[in-house]
């Protein structure tokens, strides 16, 4: 745990005149895209009641081109994860820490994938430059059904529209989503408070959704690796029945727990057993 945040504090401390600067070495990334998702997720801590915390997951695209169709096939392989009960500000350096250790400042393209919490976008623009926002595809439908069920009576007529809509997302026709919906609610009524609340949500973050363009260039359009790592680091070990932690020993949990499942468990030896 210290030794974490003592790797992130390296990565944005300004030396002091008098100190000598050591540069440190640039590693090379896995592959020449990169993917960066992050999410939060509730842990109970005694005297605290549910506290958030903030995760990243970094992954390498591996991206294949079928030569019967064309189409350009995407997996994302060579997981790693920073997880811990930080405000936004330290966790962005924490997430930065992460990308270095990556080498995603010198990949080709970083490909941010995310719901629309503006602290996520936020810490992105800062610490990378030109990323390839997308807005995770299961959030833009999620609110899709939020409309249809607030207009439909029946699921299946529900489920037809949401198709639909789904179809031209895919296509990056979000003003078609948007006429579509306006034809369910007239003009010169106001939108019950669901449907505007979709609605803004998908506007705000318009610039996110050119779902086409990512599919034909082999970039994800969901945040799986992140709601995986949300389960896996922390819900598994964490969430369990009636279990309450100490901030302390769930910082530290957190630490060990992404270290394991981000394959670098060799690295505790060193800190455990010191030459």
């Amino acid at each position: 745990m210290e030794a974490q945040a003592a790797e992130a504090e390296a990565m944005v401390r300004v030396p002091k005149h008098e100190e000598e600067v050591v540069w440190r070495e640039v590693v090379q990334p896995d592959s020449e895209t990169m993917a960066v998702s992050s999410d939060g997720v509730l842990i109970h801590l005694i005297g605290e009641g549910w506290k958030e915390v903030k995760a990243v997951s970094i992954s390498a695209v591996t991206q294949t081109v079928e030569a019967a169709t064309g189409e350009c096939d995407m997996a994302l392989t060579r997981h790693s994860y920073r997880a811990g009960l930080w405000d936004a500000q330290t966790f962005a350096t924490h997430h930065w820490a992460e990308a270095c250790r990556r080498g995603l400042e010198r990949t080709k393209a970083v490909v941010c994938v995310s719901d629309g919490a503006a602290w996520i976008w936020a810490m992105v623009i800062m610490c990378f430059v030109a990323p390839i926002q997308v807005l995770d595809w299961w959030h833009a439908v999620q609110r899709l059904w939020a409309i249809a069920r607030t207009h439909f009576s029946s699921e299946p007529e529900a489920a037809q529209w949401v198709e639909c809509q789904k179809a031209a997302l895919a296509r990056s026709r979000l003003r078609q989503v948007l006429r579509a919906v306006r034809t369910l609610f007239p003009r010169g009524q106001p939108l019950p408070e669901p449907v505007r609340q979709a609605v803004v949500y998908l506007f705000h973050n318009r610039r996110r959704m050119d779902y086409a363009t990512c599919r034909r260039l082999g970039y994800p359009i969901g945040s799986g690796t992140i709601e995986s790592a949300c389960k896996t680091v922390v819900q598994a070990r964490m969430k369990q029945a009636g279990m309450r932690w100490g901030r302390h020993g769930a910082q530290a949990m957190l630490a060990l727990r992404c270290l394991l499942l981000s394959n670098r468990w060799h690295e505790l030896r060193p800190l455990m057993c010191p030459s």
